[in-house]
């Protein structure tokens, strides 16, 4: 578990996300497969996994680890990818995704649905998010990498506290740090899972 600088400036993040975006992208093709495999029996196991029916997912990039082997587990579910905010818009759109291959890249690269080719899911009508992070602390504390999508589209659980999907931060074990602090735009994690366990944060 790595500590963070005791004052937490723009800085000491900038650091932070240096440093732990080196350690994963330097985990063997082999190491990220177990670790992936890893990951998803335990989300597998997991009763907000069972319960949920809609779920938002992710591409993974820069290391990140993978949690699209859950679609072969769970056939009967419904898996939504984000899709960048379209201009004049601020938060991202879900779009249902079936494993299909992907040829739209957005602007940082990632590949995406295109939106009007797939079934869109307004965010509060998700069941749950995996949510993909830097760093996180036990407490449910994430640091993103700046950005500030996911806080921005799920901002109205800060005016609704228990509306809208669980959210469930998703990393290698590696990624976590001894504490974060809060933002006041920051919205907290329910669960974080990882290669190696399970933190129920709230």
């Amino acid at each position: 578990m790595t500590a963070p600088s005791a004052s937490f400036t723009p800085a000491s993040k900038a650091q932070l996300r240096k440093q732990i975006r080196t350690a994963r992208r330097g985990l063997t093709p082999n190491q990220q497969r177990q670790a992936s495999r890893c990951l998803c029996q335990r989300l597998a196991r997991s009763p907000e996994i069972r319960r949920a029916r809609h779920i938002g997912i992710y591409w993974p990039m820069d290391g990140e680890i993978d949690p699209r082997p859950l679609l072969a587990r769970f056939p009967g579910k419904h898996f939504y990818l984000p899709a960048l905010p379209r201009p004049g818009r601020t938060t991202m759109t879900f779009i249902h995704w079936p494993g299909a291959q992907l040829r739209y890249r957005n602007r940082y690269g990632i590949p995406e649905p295109v939106v009007g080719r797939g079934a869109i899911r307004a965010p509060q009508k998700l069941d749950l998010v995996l949510v993909p992070l830097v760093a996180f602390d036990p407490g449910g504390a994430r640091l993103g990498m700046g950005a500030g999508y996911y806080d921005r589209t799920f901002a109205f659980k800060h005016l609704r506290p228990g509306s809208g999907p669980q959210l469930v931060g998703v990393a290698h074990q590696l990624q976590c740090v001894t504490q974060l602090p809060a933002e006041s735009w920051d919205i907290p994690l329910a669960l974080v899972a990882t290669d190696q366990r399970l933190y129920r944060c709230r």
